[in-house]
């Protein structure tokens, strides 16, 4: 059975980068740490083997592990006849064994079995899962904090990581990035402690699954009795359904109470019922309390550009009315509430150049170059560039706005575009010092697009305007270089 929230599709907007850095840090210790497990093993068991420990505690180990298995007599004889290497990762591993042996009085009294086996679980420690899994009968800080960036296997880790990926995107959003790290390491904790509680064992536990449960915890107290999305599996049959986010909490604990009892497999119940259950009270207290901040819009689904599009409808309505002086007060004071949109600074240039208003035109402009390069920018460089051209446009062929148009435009690699702004430019009674510089950088984009005229006329210029300039002579140079080519 699975089911899982199906309410936010992700939004790179806001993209999970907490999220996106807590699955490549344990994608890292997996592959980059993990992976030399392999051979730290098989140090420890040839040093086992070496010390002559196996022929000491095979027979010791036979009967406290036939003991504490219940093995029928057929199956001791069988693990009497397990190969050396085998029986030694056994021993090594076993650590309610180790645990005995540390207590037995024929080990207390040899300084030499101490010796030798202090050396080889020296060795064995050195194991990821040994070293910073939690082991509850053997608590350890590292333990605590460690063990949930560990994983047991391939399969292990890509599916933590996935729950991870999902439940984590829309809570971090949500939450904060900070408050959604300190209670994903929280609920980590907290699964640990739950098992250390209830069932101080000698098994060591690595895994990520405690935290991510508690993220599910965290994820149904968040929404409360909202009605969410969800996506069900159950054996032949799946699909979506929406239910109250609180209705899943006992369907989910009821599944991990019913695997602590009934399931003969190694997954951690106590961990996941710890994280579920501490993810839940930490956020459900949070609100009783109000001391919790969340994105309401994010968990509403609330536009958070729906205001601004009501203005926008508004704005088109008084365009469309032949109301123009008003949409053109309107338009400035939305320019200084949402800055910078592109939408927007489109109609308000088209209106201001209508109605030559040089005060809405100004704030437009100054506005359009301060935007970010991408391709809804990049349109309306190259209509103002052509705009520009009509005689009629005093206000766009002002030196100051070519100066800017044609600097965006170099930027922007839209040699033929940035033509008719260097044009302009040139006919300026005060030419800007950096001119020669953005005439040879306008020569080569031109050049690359095979307009030799073009270039010839940026060179003469050069030649005959600045005729000492370092430009002057590379423009030369370069030029001879397309013509002999």
């Amino acid at each position: 059975m699975l089911i899982l929230p199906a309410e936010h599709p992700l939004d790179w907007k806001k993209p999970p980068v907490m999220t996106l850095l807590l699955i490549a840090l344990n994608v890292l210790i997996y592959f980059g740490y993990q992976g030399g497990d392999s051979a730290r093993e098989a140090k420890a068991v040839e040093s086992y083997l070496q010390a002559g420990l196996l022929s000491r505690e095979r027979s010791l180990f036979i009967q406290s592990f036939s003991a504490r298995h219940e093995l029928t007599a057929s199956a001791t004889t069988q693990l009497e006849h397990v190969r050396r290497n085998q029986m030694a990762r056994m021993v090594l591993y076993d650590l309610q064994f180790e645990n005995s042996i540390h207590n037995n009085s024929d080990y207390l009294a040899d300084n030499n079995w101490q010796a030798q086996r202090s050396k080889v679980e020296q060795l064995r420690d050195q194991i990821s899962s040994m070293r910073f899994g939690f082991i509850p009968a053997r608590f350890s800080v590292e333990g605590l904090f460690g063990a949930m960036f560990l994983h047991g296997s391939f399969a292990h880790l890509a599916g933590n990581m996935l729950f991870l990926f999902i439940f984590g995107f829309a809570l971090e959003i949500a939450l904060g990035r900070w408050l959604y790290l300190g209670l994903y390491l929280t609920c980590g904790v907290a699964s640990h402690l739950l098992w250390w509680v209830m069932d101080p064992a000698w098994i060591t536990g690595v895994g990520a699954s405690g935290a991510i449960s508690g993220l599910m915890g965290m994820y149904l107290a968040l929404y409360g009795l909202r009605r969410i999305n969800f996506f069900y599996w159950l054996g032949p049959m799946f699909g979506y359904f929406r239910a109250p986010a609180l209705w899943i909490l006992p369907v989910w604990m009821g599944k991990e109470l019913y695997g602590l009892f009934m399931a003969n497999d190694n997954t951690n119940y106590y961990a996941h019922l710890g994280g579920l259950g501490a993810g839940f009270v930490a956020i459900y207290l949070a609100q009783l309390g109000n001391r919790l901040s969340v994105d309401q819009d994010y968990l509403n689904k609330t536009d958070p550009d729906a205001e601004f599009k009501r203005e926008l409808t508004g704005l088109d309505k008084q365009i469309a009315s032949f109301e123009l002086e008003k949409a053109s007060t309107r338009g400035l004071a939305m320019l200084e509430r949402y800055p910078s949109r592109p939408e927007l600074l489109e109609k308000l240039y088209s209106l201001a150049l209508n109605r030559q208003d040089k005060t809405l035109l100004s704030a437009v402009l100054k506005q359009l170059f301060k935007l970010p390069d991408s391709a809804q920018s990049l349109l309306l460089f190259k209509r103002l560039a052509a705009d520009s051209t009509a005689a009629q446009q005093s206000l766009l062929r002002h030196p100051n706005v070519q100066l800017h148009l044609l600097q965006r435009l170099l930027r922007l690699d839209q040699g033929a575009s940035a033509l008719a702004s260097w044009r302009l430019l040139c006919k300026t009674k005060q030419r800007p010092p950096m001119l020669p510089a953005m005439t040879l950088q306008l020569a080569k984009q031109l050049g690359r697009q095979q307009d030799l005229k073009a270039v010839a006329e940026l060179s003469q210029f050069l030649n005959r305007t600045y005729p000492d300039s370092e430009q002057t002579a590379q423009i030369g140079i370069y030029l001879q270089h397309l013509n002999n080519h």
